[in-house]
């Protein structure tokens, strides 16, 4: 007895097929295949990174040279810099164009002969500014005009649009801004570059070789993003877009926070001091209870006090609430978008800002996200209060 069953299958559609590709100073090289790749993008202070391991074809290697293995320049020269592009689309959509996800630089090469694989790190072109000692001082300049020189020393491009008064020498010693290895805090162009943006409520970033120096920015339909959600009931299971999505809060920053700053002007002899909180700002001590964190910046005019006051403020409250999971990559998704959630039932509905995204790409395991959520619109909490 024999039995026969035809099963037919209909209308099927691939949802998605993620591609990535790897450019060496601008071309694809066909003796090292991606294999797979750990790419993690913040808006924290740091160069964003890749991890990547590709696999090596013999029959293909060049007779010059492997495109990694540089030879030792001469007359003790430095090497020449590596340009890496890493760029993805996905097949599945009609005429996808490649999407550039990371442009930078090759750190670090670990090369397994046995193996046939190539393990190499990457930073983006920040760090050029990681990587710069600057011993000048600037008279009678902006942060904007200090920020722009050092991205312009650096060799790359500065897209700065940060507005802010003189920090260079003007009229007393304890304004002029200088990095120095022996005598100052700002031991690179970087961590002046960094704490100039900081000072004004900007990020500092790289987009290829621009360096980007801009206010941080609000939420639009173009950049805001959506994170699927649904709680039908207690009888039915939750539908999310996410895997082990995890909401945290801290209350003891929920309790509130008041932020104090002093500056002491040696010159002038005059202290100056000023207080942020949920109430605002205020020279004298803010009424509301809670934390109080105590910072110092020398030599600073109350305009500037001022101005650090709320920015640290913004940075300590943007810690209270955090969505974290992991998601099926998107390859448009970066640090600096938004993403809203609703139907949680909970406080944390609304729309958070994407701080973190650390990609992962491998052919066996595809792509996907973890992800890092944060709410920085400080008045979330006092308008739901």
């Amino acid at each position: 007895m024999s039995e026969s069953i035809t099963v037919t299958a209909k209308g099927h559609r691939i949802w998605r097929a993620p591609r990535a590709r790897l450019l060496v100073n601008g071309a694809e090289r066909a003796e090292t295949g991606l294999e797979e790749f750990t790419l993690t993008r913040t808006r924290y202070s740091r160069a964003d990174t890749l991890d990547m391991t590709l696999a090596l074809d013999r029959t293909k290697a060049p007779a010059n040279g492997l495109w990694f293995d540089l030879p030792t320049p001469a007359n003790g020269g430095a090497l020449a810099d590596i340009d890496i592009t890493l760029q993805m689309r996905d097949e599945a959509q009609t005429g996808a164009q490649w999407t550039t996800m990371f442009s930078g630089i090759v750190d670090h090469v670990e090369l397994s002969p046995a193996e046939t694989s190539v393990h190499i790190q990457c930073r983006d072109y920040l760090a050029k500014l990681l990587d710069m000692r600057v011993l000048d001082g600037w008279m009678n300049m902006t942060g904007a005009d200090v920020v722009r020189a050092m991205i312009t020393a650096a060799g790359l491009t500065p897209d700065v649009t940060m507005t802010d008064g003189m920090v260079g020498q003007f009229w007393q010693v304890e304004h002029k801004r200088k990095s120095a290895s022996s005598h100052s805090r700002f031991q690179t162009a970087f961590d002046l570059a960094s704490y100039l943006a900081n000072m004004t409520g900007c990020d500092l970033y790289a987009e290829g070789k621009t360096i980007v120096c801009a206010p941080y920015p609000t939420a639009t339909k173009a950049n805001t993003q959506t994170l699927d959600y649904s709680d039908t009931g207690p009888l039915n299971p939750i539908q999310m877009g996410a895997s082990g999505l995890r909401f945290t809060r801290d209350y003891q920053i929920a309790k509130g926070v008041v932020v104090h700053v002093t500056s002491w002007d040696s010159r002038q002899r005059n202290r100056v001091e000023y207080y942020w909180s949920v109430e605002g700002g205020s020279t004298k001590k803010a009424e509301s209870t809670g934390n109080l964190h105590s910072f110092t910046l020398p030599g600073a005019r109350l305009d500037l006090v001022q101005q650090y006051a709320q920015q640290k403020y913004n940075e300590i409250v943007a810690h209270e609430r955090v969505i974290s999971g992991q998601i099926p990559g998107r390859i448009t998704l970066a640090p600096r978008q938004f993403m809203q959630i609703t139907g949680t039932g909970t406080t944390w509905d609304g729309t958070l800002d994407v701080d973190a995204v650390n990609s992962r790409f491998s052919w066996s395991g595809g792509f996907s996200q973890q992800i890092t959520l944060r709410t920085r619109d400080v008045t979330k909490d006092e308008d739901n209060g």
